[in-house]
């Protein structure tokens, strides 16, 4: 009896262990293909986070390229209309450079004596003052015959006087009412100024 009891034991005992290894041997089995598992998941995740980067870079690569295009452009079109700006600068001191040389010739003196008219005829006449710069006030003007001028033209009787200010202008005259509430400004200095625009539109087509 106690020797069946033995070897049944001994049989019980081998068929555990027998399983106890199928298990473990599953079970490694089962580990293994799990790290596989997760092993080629990992391998695949890196290979599109690399790819994410890769095209990432790639992006901004593209953008830092075109901002860069973009910034030469700006900076070249800069230095372009700088140029531009300067030539056309050079043009209009060009141009106040011949009013000052024309200042000193003897035509001169009819045309100050012109705008000097025409600036009384806008203010309607009457009682006026004439402002020129230090070097004209000194010229030989026939105020009274611009006043005749200015009469005929307004029909109200007109007088001119100089005025003791000598602004700083190239040349060309400031017309006022004596109570100095309206002024005409015919300087040259203030023609160019309200010319100046379209000046430089016209300068700017026959250079560039």
């Amino acid at each position: 009896m106690m020797e069946s009891t033995r070897v049944i034991t001994e049989m019980i005992l081998q068929e555990a262990q027998k399983s106890a290894e199928d298990i473990i041997q599953e079970a490694q089995k089962s580990a293994e293909h799990t790290l596989e598992k997760q092993r080629q998941l990992g391998v695949q995740r890196a290979n599109e986070l690399a790819q994410s980067l890769l095209k990432k870079a790639q992006r901004e690569a593209e953008v830092d390229k075109l901002r860069s295009m973009a910034n030469t452009k700006i900076r070249t079109n800069w230095v372009i209309l700088s140029k531009k700006e300067k030539l056309i600068a050079n043009v209009l001191e060009e141009a106040k450079n011949k009013l000052r040389t024309l200042t000193e010739s003897k035509e001169y003196i009819p045309i100050l004596e012109k705008l000097i008219t025409e600036a009384g005829i806008i203010l309607g006449g009457k009682e006026l003052e004439v402002l020129l710069n230090e070097r004209d006030s000194t010229l030989s003007l026939k105020l009274d015959k611009l006043a005749r001028e200015i009469s005929e033209k307004t029909e109200f009787e007109t007088k001119l006087r100089l005025s003791k200010e000598k602004p700083k202008v190239i040349g060309g005259a400031m017309v006022r009412t004596t109570n100095g509430k309206v002024i005409m400004d015919n300087t040259f200095d203030d023609i160019l100024g309200r010319r100046e625009k379209d000046l430089r539109s016209k300068i700017a087509k026959i250079l560039f």
